[in-house]
C-alpha cells in the first residue's frame, strides 16, 4: 500500500483541492499532517477518511517526519499542499514496479508545473539514466512530488533534517545516493500538477543556498560542488542579493 502524506499550514482551500485529486483512489492510505490553526481545517479533519494530527510542527521537516512515522503503508509519497494527482495509474505501476524489483528503492516521473503567470509547463526529470551518478550539483534530480519511495529506505537515510526550511528533500537525496540507493524512472505522462504558488517558488534564493549547504554536508564529488557554488554566486549576482 501507498501511503500518500499530505502537510498543510493555514491553508484549507489548497488541501482541500490535493485530497479531490485522491478522493476516488482506492487501496491507498492518506496521511495530513496540519500545523497550522486554521478552524475550517481542523473541523475538515474531524470527519476525514485517513490518519490526520493537528498540532504545531518545527516547520515542513517535521511535518514530513510526522507524516512518515504515522505512514502505515510499505510505500510512501509526499503530495505537497495545492499539489494535484493527475494519474492514478502511476500508482499502480510503481507499486508493482517496486514490489517486482528489491532492488529499486524508489520511482519518479514528471509532473506539470502549474506557472501563475505562464500557465501549466512539464517539468522532466534529469533521467539518471544518463548519468553513472544523478547529477545533484545541478540541483535536485527528481521531482519530490512524484517519487513514491519504500518506507524502509527512512532507515538507512534518517528522515529529513530540520535545520532545511526548504531544501529539505534535496539534502535526503543526497543522501538516498551517498547509501547507494536508486531508483526507476516512469517514462510516460506527468503525474503531478504542482501548485506555482508553494514556498520554494517564492523564495528560490533560500532554495539554492540550501541546497549549497547540503551538498556540502553530504560526500560527493568537488565537480559537483564547484558547480552548485558557481549556479549560486550567478543567481545571487543577477538578483542583486
Amino acid at each position: 500500500m501507498i501511503s500518500i502524506i499530505t502537510v498543510t499550514y493555514n491553508n484549507f482551500d489548497d488541501l482541500y483541492r490535493t485530497l479531490c485529486s485522491l478522493e476516488k483512489i482506492e487501496g491507498i492510505e492518506k496521511v495530513v499532517v496540519n500545523g497550522g490553526y486554521c478552524a475550517k481545517t481542523k473541523e475538515y479533519l474531524s470527519d476525514f477518511d485517513g490518519v490526520s494530527i493537528s498540532e504545531p510542527d518545527k516547520g515542513i521537516s517535521d511535518a514530513f517526519n510526522k507524516g512518515v512515522s504515522r505512514a502505515s503503508g510499505d510505500n510512501v509519497m509526499f503530495l505537497n499542499s495545492g499539489d494535484v494527482l493527475l494519474s492514478q495509474d502511476y500508482l499502480n505501476e510503481a507499486e508493482k514496479i517496486i514490489k517486482f524489483n528489491p532492488e529499486i528503492s524508489f520511482v519518479h516521473s514528471d509532473l506539470v508545473f502549474e506557472d501563475r503567470i505562464s500557465g501549466d509547463i512539464r517539468l522532466t526529470a534529469l533521467q539518471p539514466f544518463f548519468f553513472k551518478a544523478p547529477p545533484l550539483g545541478r540541483g535536485m534530480p527528481y521531482h519530490h512530488q512524484s517519487m513514491i519511495v519504500r518506507k524502509k529506505v527512512f532507515k538507512k537515510t534518517g528522515l529529513f533534517k530540520l535545520r532545511y526550511k526548504i531544501s529539505m528533500d534535496f539534502d535526503w537525496v543526497c543522501r538516498l545516493h551517498k547509501n547507494g540507493l536508486g531508483g526507476f524512472y516512469w517514462n510516460k505522462e506527468p503525474v503531478v500538477k504542482m501548485d506555482g504558488g508553494g514556498i520554494s517558488t517564492l523564495k528560490e534564493h533560500l532554495v539554492i543556498w540550501e541546497s549549497l549547504q547540503a551538498l556540502k554536508k553530504n560526500p560527493i564529488s568537488s565537480t559537483q560542488k564547484i558547480f552548485m557554488a558557481f549556479l549560486c554566486g550567478l543567481y545571487f549576482t543577477l538578483h542583486g542579493a
